[in-house]
């Protein structure tokens, strides 16, 4: 839970329980195999689009997968490295720049998109995402533009100083997640 909290994901003063985090971690499985009991379906091998301190890289290891993952703060990808065992791959890099010459079985993004600039971007990293997949993509926490009113409205609700802490940072918001309120996910399967 330490490594979520690093991540950011005490923003709104609270941090979701460890049991709520795991039952993400299962759902997250469950889509990316798309059929859990189907052996021909399953896979071994987790990349994880904004990593960060490697939270969620670090249950799928746990689990016996090959991971690994890639994020733009030099200072949380230290923190992966050291929490996770073996990972094939930790990069320090804009998520687009993401290179495909290591493939794995499922790539996935964990409320990653909403801070992308615009539709293009979001485009290069879709595509970087699939070419590196062999298996199945996840996408979750999608912010949907018909809330974005109703989202800022909440996180000002409860951050008095939200503008001030997050004025440089983009909020990027796309058609159709609090969050659950405000996002959506979106799982593929080449």
């Amino acid at each position: 839970m330490e490594l979520k909290r690093i991540n950011g994901w005490d923003a709104v003063g609270s941090i979701p329980e460890y049991d709520q985090f795991y039952d993400q971690y299962i759902q997250i499985k469950n889509e990316l195999e798309f059929s859990p009991r189907t052996k021909s379906n399953q896979i071994s091998s987790v990349f994880e689009v904004g990593c960060g301190s490697g939270a969620g890289l670090y249950l799928f290891q746990n689990d016996g997968y090959h991971v690994g993952g890639i994020d733009y703060s030099a200072h949380l990808i230290d923190i992966a490295r050291r929490v996770l065992t073996s990972p094939v791959e930790l990069i320090c890099e804009e998520a687009a720049n993401s290179a495909w010459d290591i493939r794995y079985d499922a790539v996935l993004s964990n409320s990653v998109f909403s801070y992308f600039d615009n539709y293009q971007y979001a485009e290069k990293v879709l595509e970087a995402m699939y070419h590196k997949a062999n298996q199945s993509i996840g996408i979750r926490d999608i912010h949907d533009i018909e809330k974005k009113e109703q989202f800022f409205r909440f996180r000002k609700g409860i951050d008095p100083h939200y503008e001030e802490r997050y004025q440089d940072l983009p909020k990027f918001f796309m058609k159709k997640y609090w969050n659950n309120e405000f996002v959506f996910n979106c799982f593929m399967r080449k």
